[in-house]
């Protein structure tokens, strides 16, 4: 089981997954590459699929306020840098569970795109507040369809029978 906190939320798996922009091997290698990498939050493996899952919790005071359209590019960048990322992961990294999560992505036979997201209460002024899920989802979809033609804007409260818990802490 793995359990990973990000903001005020934990995310639990009954299944393999790691804090894939806290690896040392994203840390200390890939991300120096250049200035414009980024990564996603979470990388998952489950029956065969590959999870790359950002998390947005505008609960939490901490989270970068983007614009939905910011928004959606921001994703599509940490998708593409993360999947780059991910063969060399595999045949480089020093730590033998980053290396291990790398190969069982790298021979899953499909990938997942989630964006989890936790609103703040609705107010006028924040556009967090406001977004509409179904719209970053086909913004999503239209992008990136060559890599996940079903990405997912998920909740806590309704994570579409994806295979993990989240709960509030």
């Amino acid at each position: 089981m793995a359990i990973i906190k990000e903001g005020n939320l934990s995310f639990i798996f009954d299944f393999d997954a790691i804090k894939f922009d806290d690896t040392s091997y994203y840390r200390e290698h890939f991300s120096k590459i250049q200035n414009d990498i980024a990564a996603v939050d979470i990388l998952a493996v489950n029956n065969g699929i590959g999870y790359l899952i950002e998390i947005k919790d505008y609960t939490h005071p901490d989270t970068e306020n983007l614009t939905s359209s910011n928004l959606i590019d921001a994703i599509v960048k940490k998708v593409i840098s993360t999947l780059s990322a991910i063969l060399p992961m595999k045949n480089n990294a020093g730590n033998p569970e980053e290396k291990k999560i790398a190969e069982y992505f790298v021979n899953s036979s499909q990938i997942k795109v989630v964006l989890h997201i936790e609103k703040p209460p609705a107010r006028r002024t924040l556009k967090q507040s406001c977004y509409d899920f179904q719209n970053i989802e086909t913004s999503l979809k239209r992008k990136l369809k060559p890599i996940d033609a079903h990405p997912k804007v998920v909740s806590k409260e309704n994570l579409k029978s994806l295979p993990w818990v989240v709960i509030s802490i």
